[in-house]
């Protein structure tokens, strides 16, 4: 899988981030229908924008 995460620029440096990576799911059979029971998604690769993340992202507190 390939996604992308932006957020608004402001007028400064893009913030966000492209991952890449894949899931593992595991189904199960419910009512004679195929549900998917889990979903792990893996990310091998992160690149962040130019601008980074936002402090939203990454945990930190302010005032």
């Amino acid at each position: 899988m390939q996604d992308s995460i932006a957020f608004p620029a402001n007028g400064e440096a893009p913030q966000g981030m492209r991952g890449y990576g894949h899931y593992h799911e595991r189904y199960r059979r419910v009512d004679g229908r195929w549900r998917i029971q889990t979903m792990t998604l893996t990310r091998l690769r992160i690149d962040l924008f130019e601008g980074g993340l936002p402090d939203v992202c990454t945990g930190s507190a302010t005032g």
